[in-house]
């Protein structure tokens, strides 16, 4: 099985490669810091493992549109973030498990392997906010996959610009999820928006 893992902390992908090198099945065959411009670079591998940061997002959003359905390159997030809205928006983007960098490597083989088979791998804390979310029966409070990538990359630093860049859409219609955002939120200004998403732990 063919492996690529993108992580910003390269003790953290050191680590991950001689874990995964000691398997017989399993190999690394390349590694970035960052998800900019891998599109190409992830289309002939099994698996890319992805750290959940800010351009996660978008690159399982790139890969979403190219890869055929049940079909390679699967993605696994090893990720810090360990708030249950950060695990069902990666999910909603593509995702096919997601999992915490505390877990043993015991637990990230195994959904390694699981997920190459064409299955599907989620936190069991989390697992239940999860199947009513990607059922839509998170009620009508819930950030919905556009919004939170919105205020994902918005709290992330970018402008509204760049943010229309990276999901392809026009500067006016981000800004009508930054206005949907604020009203659904009850907040009121840009300052309040990147408050509740440090307070929520979208970005640290």
């Amino acid at each position: 099985m063919r492996i690529f893992l993108v992580d910003c902390e390269p003790i953290f992908r050191e680590g991950l490669k001689t874990i995964i090198g000691a398997e017989h099945d399993l190999t690394v065959v390349g590694e970035a810091d960052n998800c900019r411009d891998l599109l190409e670079a992830t289309r002939n591998v099994d698996l890319v493992i992805l750290d959940g940061e800010l351009d996660s997002i978008v690159l399982l959003t790139s890969l979403q549109k190219t890869r055929s359905r049940g079909r390679p390159p699967f993605v696994l997030i090893l990720t810090k973030h360990n708030e249950e809205q950060h695990a069902v928006q990666m999910l909603k983007a593509g995702a096919d498990g997601y999992l915490y960098k505390s877990d043993p490597p015991e637990k990230v083989l195994n959904a390694i392997r699981k997920i190459v088979k064409g299955g599907k791998y989620v936190p069991s804390d989390v697992a239940e906010t999860v199947i009513f979310a990607m059922n839509g029966l998170n009620g009508s409070s819930r950030l919905s996959h556009r919004e939170y990538q919105v205020l994902y990359l918005f709290a992330s630093g970018m402008g509204m610009s760049e943010i229309a860049e990276h999901l392809s859409l026009s500067v006016k219609t981000v800004s009508t999820y930054r206005f949907r955002l604020l009203e659904k939120l009850n907040l009121k200004s840009n300052a309040q928006l990147m408050r509740y998403a440090f307070k929520q732990g979208m970005v640290q």
